[in-house]
């Protein structure tokens, strides 16, 4: 007996790193199942014997007019029929309110979290998650407002935020529904789990896929060169990069900064301005393709990810020591479970201090190209053993399971 496997994902690969989790999770998963996609993404990259479908309910800018969609969705004839049809519902984003409906038709539901949706209405958790522990309406209300302007600058729309965060109580009583919550890092399960202690039997750790990222050949610049890809984004720690690149910039000249990324225009008249006056030393790029960026680790002497949020398991940091790139990173979230036992593991660097960030850059800028390479080699070696394909596809195929 084939199981289906039916998946709700409001976005699709290629979006964001959750996005190609949940495509690479399918592509290990479709030997041995039957898999359909409802979604609400129009440009997708499709998995042979996959079946796609789109729904224009779940092509929509906001979580608020998701939910609201998906009360007229569980109503339609056509998706009771692919729930009737199914054995498993997977939910790979936040598409929870299907939970209801799928366990009244007796169906096994799986939730794979990829953020931290069902404990805020942000979905993130900054550092240090001890101090913003424990959930409680006032302190939600708070940190939605203030996330917001951090990030966007909008008050009207911090304003909104704060003001429907109430909202995210929802998620706990969806969830607690559930038969597999899938977390993608122990420390991701373990703040779950804190806030949620009633989930705490439903979780399971299982890390993500590897992509497909060759080992890039070396190009050495002079000057050396730094890869920032956060964008102008808050949570990513722009302004930790921004303290700690002026600061080299100062001391040391011999230094490039390449930043693909979405940035305002208030930065980009900023670094406008940055370069007049150091050589200029930012190459702002702006939004590329994936597989453009890939090609600047080549250039790149390090990946720099300053993120002062408790990312579950980063995309960027496993994708750079796939190419053989040394990354940079804040002490937090799944981040040292990534790097743990391998060179990468010395360059961390506690969240938000600029004085230790710099430090670590110093110390790449101090290497040979003999050194960087070796370290390279080294990561990658260690990020495909210990991500091994083989191993996540027994994983979730024990998940998935009836």
């Amino acid at each position: 007996m084939v199981v289906r496997i039916l998946a709700v994902s409001e976005l699709y690969h290629p979006y964001g790193g959750a996005e190609l989790a949940t495509h690479l999770v399918l592509k290990l998963l479709k030997a041995n199942f039957d898999i359909t996609v409802v979604t609400g993404a129009t440009k997708i990259e499709r998995i042979q014997d996959v079946n796609y479908i789109y729904c224009r309910l779940l092509d929509v800018p906001t979580k608020i007019h998701l939910w609201v969609n998906l009360a007229y969705l569980i109503r339609s004839n056509w998706f009771r029929r692919l729930i009737e049809r199914a054995d498993i519902i997977y939910i790979p984003r936040i598409s929870y309110p299907i939970i209801p409906i799928a366990k009244k038709y007796g169906k096994k539901v799986i939730v794979h979290l990829h953020n931290y949706q069902p404990v805020n209405f942000e979905s993130m958790i900054l550092h240090p998650y001890e101090v913003n522990s424990e959930y409680n309406l006032t302190k939600d209300l708070k940190n939605s407002l203030m996330l917001e302007m951090l990030e966007y600058g909008d008050l009207k729309r911090a304003l909104a935020s704060s003001i429907l965060s109430p909202i995210n109580l929802f998620c706990r009583l969806w969830l607690a529904e559930t038969d597999t919550i899938i977390c993608v890092s122990r420390r991701q399960a373990s703040i779950v789990s804190r806030e949620m202690p009633e989930l705490a039997d439903k979780i399971r750790v299982i890390y993500n896929p590897l992509p497909d990222v060759p080992l890039i050949e070396k190009k050495f610049p002079n000057p050396p060169s730094m890869l920032y890809i956060g964008g102008d984004m808050y949570t990513k720690g722009f302004h930790i990069f921004l303290r700690a690149s002026i600061r080299l910039l100062h001391t040391k000249r011999n230094v490039k900064f390449i930043l693909p990324g979405r940035l305002g225009d208030r930065c980009r008249k900023l670094f406008d301005t940055l370069n007049r006056t150091l050589s200029n030393s930012y190459k702002v790029l702006g939004y590329i393709p994936r597989e453009s960026l890939l090609k600047l680790y080549s250039e790149s002497y390090a990946l720099l990810f300053p993120s002062i949020w408790e990312e579950p398991l980063p995309y960027a940091v496993l994708e750079s020591m796939l190419a053989g790139t040394i990354p940079i990173a804040s002490r937090i979230g799944g981040i040292p479970e990534i790097v743990e036992g391998t060179p990468a593991e010395k360059m961390l660097f506690e969240v938000g201090d600029v004085n230790d960030f710099v430090d670590k850059i110093e110390s790449v800028l101090a290497m040979s190209d003999k050194q960087i390479m070796d370290i390279g080699f080294a990561l990658r070696e260690a990020v495909l053993k210990k991500f091994n394909h083989e191993v996540a596809k027994r994983n979730l195929i024990k998940v998935f399971s009836l």
